[in-house]
């Protein structure tokens, strides 16, 4: 059975506010639900699970420390 999840509950689940969520629901594969006025974005489940697992395979952020070289560049 496909779960299908409104901007509240992304939202809700993501510790995020809801416009975000729209936003960010708009990136997923969707599906809209209403008429020609309102339109409902929903997304499943598996596809909110998917887009998290695709976002999360960056790469780690270094510190701020260790970032940059320290050569001072050359003034002209």
């Amino acid at each position: 059975m496909i779960v299908w999840l409104n901007a509240d509950q992304v939202a809700e689940r993501l510790g995020i506010c809801r416009r975000t969520a729209l936003t960010l629901m708009y990136q997923m594969p969707h599906s809209v639900i209403g008429g020609t006025v309102k339109k409902r974005i929903r997304v499943s489940e598996g596809s909110l699970d998917a887009w998290m697992a695709k976002k999360s395979n960056k790469l780690p952020v270094a510190d701020a420390i260790c970032t940059g070289s320290n050569r001072k560049l050359k003034r002209r």
